[in-house]
């Protein structure tokens, strides 16, 4: 999550804005567990909670000393960084799965020393949830006796996997799914066209990082608008073989094909009976927005389950061609319900 300061995680409610509140009036607690789903931001934020401890300046984080540059790229001698793969003590090698107690005892080491520039230190831990059992229960002790002017930023989207007794001594942040306007500012500040903003929003499902990745995949974009020409726009069953021709050595993309139609089907569903604007009418032909409006309730789900369909019988080795002539003969017949 480029160019996001603190003040964006305001909108993810109280217990944020209170957090930020006593933050400021440097009141901040010594352990802190930013948990919450896959790519919302939870490193972003402990990142820019150990860049405010670390400012030199006297309105942090103000993103111009020499503190705040190198906090932001991780070089700072006052900020110790845990992650699994990457080790800390110099007794373990690289590409471990999991976080080892030895790293976990080489930042006790650390911090154990006075703080280079003499200030406040901040412990950043990514994929806690890989602590192994040894090394969670020797950052327990840590904890329980901190050490003075040591912040201790642990992340995770796992949670539930950290030792209650280790929980139990951070404050909680809880970073929620972003909502679809959030996300789709954010993307078109990065110079991302607005259909395109909105369409990867959309598939982001409220993560931020998700929806940059998509964003400026074009060979994802390229899937996509195939997918939609092959399904929608087809109307003439003769042409189901020339289509299904296209698609019968990319099994590979079986996945992301049906993934495809399960997305444009779910905004036909949520428009017809969840009351949202489909954002997809703008890219299907007539035929498909009339479906989208007037379709009964058996026939989107029957559409909806044909996919489903198609996935478990890829799963029992089925000719991937014959399944997409299928799939095509249903999404003709269907479309072809509502041409005028």
């Amino acid at each position: 999550m480029e160019n996001v300061s603190l003040k964006d995680y305001a909108a993810q409610g109280e217990e944020i804005r209170s957090f930020l509140y006593h933050l400021k009036q440097n009141q901040a607690p010594h352990a802190i567990l930013i948990s919450g789903p896959e790519g919302v931001g939870k490193r972003t934020l402990a990142l820019l909670i150990s860049q405010y401890m670390l400012c030199e300046s006297g309105n942090p984080p103000c993103g111009e000393c020499r503190a705040c540059i190198q906090a932001l790229k991780y070089e700072h001698p006052d900020q110790v960084l845990i992650r699994k793969g990457v080790p800390l003590s110099s007794e373990i090698k690289e590409g471990r799965a999991t976080i080892p107690v030895e790293d976990i005892r080489e930042m006790i080491r650390i911090t154990g020393a006075t703080p280079a520039r003499g200030g406040k230190r901040t412990v950043i831990i990514h994929d806690a949830e890989a602590m192994t059992p040894q090394a969670q229960n020797a950052l327990l002790k840590t904890l329980e006796e901190p050490p003075e002017g040591t912040c201790f930023l642990i992340v995770t989207s796992h949670p539930e996997s950290i030792l209650n007794t280790v929980t139990s001594r951070c404050a909680r942040l809880h970073i929620h799914a972003w909502p679809y306007e959030y996300i789709t500012r954010r993307l078109t500040e990065r110079g991302t066209a607005k259909e395109r903003a909105e369409a990867a929003a959309d598939l982001a499902e409220g993560s931020v990082g998700r929806a940059i990745r998509l964003a400026e995949d074009e060979e994802y974009w390229k899937a996509r608008d195939e997918v939609i020409h092959d399904f929608f726009f087809t109307t003439r069953r003769s042409e189901t073989l020339n289509c299904s021709n296209r698609w019968k050595n990319r099994k590979g993309e079986a996945d992301q094909m049906l993934g495809i139609l399960e997305s444009v089907v779910g905004h036909m569903i949520s428009a017809r009976f969840g009351g949202e604007k489909n954002r997809m009418e703008s890219q299907l032909p007539p035929q498909w927005i009339r479906f989208s409006r007037e379709a009964s309730a058996e026939a989107v789900c029957a559409l909806y389950d044909r996919i489903t369909e198609a996935r478990k019988e890829l799963q029992y080795s089925v000719n991937f061609q014959a399944v997409t002539e299928q799939l095509l003969l249903s999404f003709i017949g269907e479309g072809n319900k509502w041409l005028q």
